[in-house]
Formats: structure tokens, C-alpha cells, sequence
């Protein structure tokens, strides 16, 4: 199947995984700017961490939905079983991210006067520019995980967002599987009845 065809067919499924991440990014700032100033340590971790949950959670029920309805056309035969479908959509929804990622890791290395782990701020010059406007696209879309970057300096660290990307990827793939095995047919089927 030609790939590009293949992500136009199901370009709806790649619309619902941008909707879930959008939706998370309002989530996580409702949830971390409460605990932005709070005087215990953990909270912003701690709300952080749900926050990446809940949106693991609304990644693995969209691809498991996606599995499920390729479930049909695997038993009857008309579809061969393809486990790296919702993987390849996954990765054109994450496809900014992974630009940004990129053009931060290589402009952290020209950064001058500044080791690769160390913070970039009050550097100066077009290199700096260039990561600290891509890590800021990073940090826009993957604000439900700033709370835990923050607490473990992770943020310094300039391809921790192809990390988050695998992280969703995984969730995903691995919802996909188990959509395709019809693990949770029965409960989807349930929500379906409800909804009628």
C-alpha cells in the first residue's frame, strides 16, 4: 500500500490524535499553572504526571477504536494485517514535534560557550535562536509533561522530545494490537448501544 495514500485514507484518525494532543495542551496548563507557585515540590510533578497519563490514555483509546474497526477486515480476510498502521499515522500527527526535535538537537551543538546538557538560557547568537524557538514549539505542544522535565531537569536535555514522541508512539502501537485482537471490542460495543 503506498504510504502516502495509505495516510490520506485514514487522515481522520491522525485529525483525532492531533485533537487529543491539543486538547491535552489546554488540559496540562489548566493542571500545571495552579501548581506553578505551590510551596510543596511535588504537586507540579505530581500534576504533571496525571496530566501524561490522561493523554496516554486518550491516545490508546483512539488507536484501539482504530483497531478494532480494522479488527473486521482482518477476520474476514479483505485486509492483511499491517501492524505498523497506527504507528505510521502516530508519527505523522507527532511530524512537528519531530521536526522541532530535530532542528533543536542539531542547533544546540553550535551553540557556543555551552555544553550539549547544559541550560541554553542567555545564550546568544542565530543557533540559539534557532533551538530556543523549537524547543519552545516542543515545549508548546507537550506542555502536560513540563512539570516532570522541571522537577528532573530534563528540559536541558534537547532530544527528550523525540523520547515523548516514542513514548506515544508505543502507546499507539501497542493500542492498535490489542484494537486488532478485539480485546476491548465489548466494551466499545457497550459505549456504542449507550450512545444510540
Amino acid at each position: 500500500m503506498d504510504l502516502l495514500r495509505f495516510i490520506k485514507k485514514d487522515f481522520g484518525t491522525v485529525v483525532k490524535l492531533w485533537l487529543n494532543q491539543f486538547a491535552m495542551m489546554f488540559f496540562g496548563v489548566l493542571v500545571l499553572m495552579p501548581t506553578a507557585n505551590s510551596r510543596f515540590e511535588w504537586l507540579m510533578p505530581a500534576a504533571s504526571a496525571f496530566s501524561v497519563l490522561f493523554y496516554f490514555v486518550l491516545l490508546f483509546i483512539c488507536s484501539c477504536d482504530y483497531g478494532l474497526k480494522d479488527n473486521v477486515r482482518l477476520e474476514s480476510g479483505r485486509e492483511k494485517f499491517r501492524w505498523y498502521k497506527c504507528t505510521v499515522l502516530a508519527l505523522t500527527a507527532n511530524a512537528l514535534s519531530i521536526v522541532a526535535s530535530a532542528v533543536a538537537c542539531i542547533s544546540k551543538l553550535y551553540i557556543e560557550n555551552i555544553g550539549y546538557f547544559e541550560s541554553a538560557k542567555g545564550a546568544t547568537g542565530a543557533a540559539a535562536s534557532v533551538y530556543g524557538v523549537s524547543t519552545l514549539i516542543n515545549e508548546i505542544l507537550h506542555v502536560m509533561y513540563r512539570g516532570l522535565f522541571l522537577f528532573f531537569k530534563l528540559d536541558r536535555i534537547p532530544f527528550i522530545y523525540f523520547f515523548v514522541v516514542i513514548l506515544s508512539l508505543a502507546v499507539c502501537t501497542l493500542g492498535y494490537r490489542l484494537g486488532t485482537k478485539g480485546v476491548f471490542a465489548s466494551v466499545f460495543a457497550r459505549n456504542e448501544k449507550r450512545g444510540r
